[in-house]
């Protein structure tokens, strides 16, 4: 803003007219210059410059203005540098220009003077410059002054007595002349930059402040040429330059100056320089203000040192030696203390690039990271973090960074990982453990010991178990639980069943208290991961040495099937009885077949039967559930007589508690099967997956082996294993009583809708079941089932083709299509050669 607070549309005016001005004389002073009449030139130009005497414009305005002028001059400059050739003295110049009226012209007209009286070496370069720094003094407007001693260094560019340089030696100086040339000029600008704060009342000052901090380059050029003299030697840098900067910039007490200036020296001085000074620039910064952004300061020279690190191996022992990291540490602490009113963001920000710079240069300490989380926590702790939402966000951000960097597994022996993010907000404690969860998920690396999951599951406890404060519905639940699930299969000990149980028996507590929905979500996981690997162990157990389960611990699978009676319980108490269903006969098939314990999988089919009668009201469901129980069941060898029968009782009594005659006539002929168990496809043990099925020498060997085996005690109970499979069901009248019973239900079925008179394709579904019916008659047929006899199949075969032929039916394109691959089956057996099977069905008339 202006001095006095103008109004934006008031500058635009004045400047304009300013402009216009400028233009004006800008017109006479080249007119001068064509007709070289010196006198003429310096009163245009001295006009011209008197524009800039204004205090009507703020910092921006005056910056076009001074742009302006600026341009108009470099004309004037070329025309003194002609004055040798015209056999005039730029001493006479150079004090003729200072007869000018106002101060600012003068000074203005010096300095351009002065440039060209240097280049022309008629005096030395240091009394020059010296004497130009001096006379700048007498202007101490602060605008006006900063923009004149801008013009000074602009001017004198290139001119200066650094090494090298044609300027240098004598009485014109060396470096250490040129350096405190630009030392001087600097000191001077930053005080009238930081005088610009306090024009105008407090009203303007957030304007103020913007359109100063748009000057900051003015100030900054200083050091960027001081950075840039060939000169500048590493002594001359710490024992000169240094300190005086740092002196002005801590005297300024300017947190926009300290701010700026500080960043300037990290960006413009070369990295050596930086890491052998490293103490003194770190000692600087407990003297800011509080208002500076003690972040940004120290990120800008971590950033440089650590770029420097990774270009340059053999500086990291350098920083090694120079004890860097402490030092940044410390310095942290310490400038934190300083200033106990830092917002919580900033804070959180300093320690952010300290961990960025610590994960740079020294990747493998990560001692070094959890100090800076001890530090930053303790910073931290008695700050209201979760109500600053800059600071929430600034402080996941710096958690976030060792997950990227080192990895979840890494992060879990950080012991000030877990306090520091139990600062955030419920809020934010959850997305943030979303993150930790799906990090492990994405690297394919596994948590192997129960202790290294128990501080997992700390950093994602709200995924776990919810947040307080916070209601999620059941969609946020829901997918919460869905990243908890997929986490489980990162909970791996290879090798190892005992340390899998620990570690599993401790998440199984921590899903439990997290309600059905997460319950539900987490646990089946669980479960076929404790199935896989009770497999595995029963895997390792050598062929020959017995049964599969007789060198393993009795105790061990007990302990590990009680387990999975737990989990599935959980889940059947979840209400998610369908699932709870399905994991059950999962660990009935897996007691049965691998571990061959029979009352352990009887235990199983009798939770899922339970489910079946109490908990699955619809009736789509019970289809499904009834379906795996068959199919589960049917697979199964370890059942003696009595066992078997009562299950598969139970299993066919369901059929007629079906609502639909339909689905009643296909779980019948379903249950067919659990009556005839085929030798060639038995079901194979972990411990023989090796085996040929169809080799009669290995069938007859393991019906040898089972013999031998079931004389020893079958009284043993759940602590001991059970014996070898039992041979497999072959009962042919069982098979036939559910296929007629499946008819006697598909005529059920015709008649009810002969009733109901329905069209369309439900009046051709009894059908589809007649053709059901057929085809489950050919393959136990195909299979042998003695009961199953040519004259039954060419009974049902008549049987079928006069229903299929019906009006109703003639109109089910899908049905006749059914039936004909049923025929086409048929015709093509029939025409087989005899040994193969063809005779069977020689004589049936399709």
């Amino acid at each position: 803003m202006a001095e006095r607070g103008y109004a934006q549309d008031e500058q635009d005016s004045w400047i304009a007219q300013a402009s216009k001005n400028v233009k004006k004389c800008a017109f006479y002073m080249r007119k001068a210059i064509d007709e070289d009449n010196m006198q003429e030139a310096l009163r245009h130009s001295a006009a011209l410059l008197g524009e800039l005497r204004t205090s009507l414009l703020g910092p921006q305005k005056y910056y076009e203005l001074y742009v302006q002028v600026n341009d108009e001059l470099r004309g004037l400059e070329s025309y003194f540098g002609e004055e040798p050739s015209k056999n005039r003295s730029f001493a006479n110049l150079y004090e003729l220009v200072q007869h000018a009226g106002n101060v600012l012209p003068r000074l203005y007209l010096l300095c351009t003077v002065g440039a060209c009286y240097i280049r022309s070496k008629e005096a030395p370069a240091k009394l020059l410059l010296q004497d130009m720094a001096d006379m700048c003094k007498g202007v101490q407007h602060p605008t006006r002054g900063l923009f004149l001693r801008a013009y000074l260094v602009q001017c004198c560019r290139g001119l200066l007595p650094d090494s090298g340089s044609a300027y240098e030696g004598g009485e014109s100086g060396d470096v250490v002349d040129a350096v405190e040339f630009l030392l001087a000029n600097f000191t001077e600008m930053n005080k009238l930059w930081v005088r610009m704060k306090h024009q105008g009342g407090p009203r303007g000052q957030e304007q103020r402040e913007r359109e100063r901090a748009q000057l900051a380059d003015l100030v900054g050029k200083n050091l960027t040429q001081l950075s840039q003299l060939e000169g500048l030697t590493f002594q001359l840098y710490r024992d000169v330059v240094l300190p005086r900067v740092l002196e002005q910039v801590v005297a300024c007490k300017d947190e926009l100056a300290q701010g700026y200036l500080m960043q300037c020296v990290a960006a413009a001085f070369p990295d050596d320089f930086h890491v052998g000074t490293l103490e003194a620039l770190l000692g600087a910064l407990p003297q800011l203000q509080p208002g500076v952004k003690l972040a940004s300061v120290m990120g800008s020279l971590l950033e440089r040192l650590a770029s420097y690190a990774s270009r340059e191996p053999s500086v990291v022992k350098e920083l090694d030696t120079a004890g860097a990291f402490s030092k940044m540490s410390a310095a942290a602490t310490k400038s934190i203390e300083e200033h106990p009113s830092m917002p919580a963001a900033d804070l959180a920000a300093v320690y952010s690039g300290l961990l960025a710079f610590s994960g740079a240069v020294y990747p493998e300490r990560l001692d070094y990271v959890d100090d800076v989380l001890k530090t930053c926590h303790e910073a931290l702790k008695s700050r209201a973090v979760a109500a600053d939402a800059r600071a929430e966000r600034q402080l996941a951000n710096l958690l976030s960074s060792p997950l990227e960097r080192y990895g979840v597994l890494a992060v879990l022996g950080l012991d000030h990982f877990a306090p520091l993010l139990g600062l955030l907000s419920p809020g934010k404690r959850r997305e943030t453990a979303r993150k930790i969860a799906e990090a492990l998920i994405k690297s394919g690396n596994r948590v192997d010991s129960v202790e290294k999951v128990e501080i997992f599951f700390s950093f994602i406890d709200p995924l776990v178990v919810g947040v307080e404060g916070i209601v999620l519905d059941d969609e946020d639940v829901g997918e919460d639980a869905a990243v908890l699930a997929r986490v489980m299969h990162a909970l791996h000990a290879d090798e190892d069943p005992e340390s899998q149980y620990d570690i599993f028996d401790m998440v199984l507590k921590k899903v439990l208290t997290g309600g059905p929905i997460r319950a539900a979500a987490a646990i089946p996981p669980i479960c076929f991961i404790s199935l896989q690997t009770i497999q595995k162990s029963l895997q390792k157990t050598p062929r020959g040495s017995g049964d599969a389960a007789a060198n393993t611990s009795s105790a061990s699978l007990e302990k590990w099937y009680r387990f999975l009676h737990k989990a599935v319980s959980a889940v059947a108490d979840a209400r998610a009885a369908e699932l709870a269903l399905n994991l059950f006969l999962s660990a009935a098939l897996s007691s049965s077949e691998d571990a061959h314990l029979e009352i352990t999988s009887y235990e199983f089919f009798e939770q899922a039967f339970t489910l079946f009668e109490e908990s699955i009201p619809d009736s789509k469901q019970e289809v499904r559930a009834l379906q795996s129980i068959v199919a589960i069941l049917h697979r199964c060898r370890v059942f003696t007589q009595d066992n078997r029968g009562a299950l598969v009782h139970k299993a066919v009594s369901y059929c007629s508690k079906l609502l639909k005659r339909t689905d009643q006539c296909l779980a019948v002929l379903s249950c067919a099967h659990l009556y005839w168990q085929e030798i060639g496809n038995e079901t194979q043990s972990s411990g023989k997956s090796g085996d040929d099925g169809n080799n009669k020498d290995g069938e007859a060997e393991e019906k040898e082996e089972d013999e031998l085996i079931n004389l020893k005690d079958q009284e043993q109970q759940q602590g001991d294993f059970q014996s070898a499979q039992q041979a497999p069901v072959r009962d042919s009248q069982g098979v036939l009583s559910c296929l007629k019973r499946a008819l006697k239900i598909a005529h059920a079925a015709q008649q009810q809708l002969a009733i109901v008179e329905r069209k369309g394709d439900a009046a051709s579904a009894p059908g589809h079941l007649f053709v059901e019916i057929l085809n489950s008659y050919l393959y136990f047929y195909d299979h042998g089932v003695d009961s199953i006899t040519k004259e039954v199949v060419q009974g049902v075969v008549e049987l079928v083709k006069s229903e299929v032929n019906t009006e109703v039916c003639k109109e089910d394109e899908g049905l006749q299509a059914f039936y004909r691959r049923t025929g086409a089956h048929i015709q093509q057996q029939q025409q087989t050669s005899v040994g193969t099977g063809g005779e069977k069905y020689s004589g049936l008339k399709v």
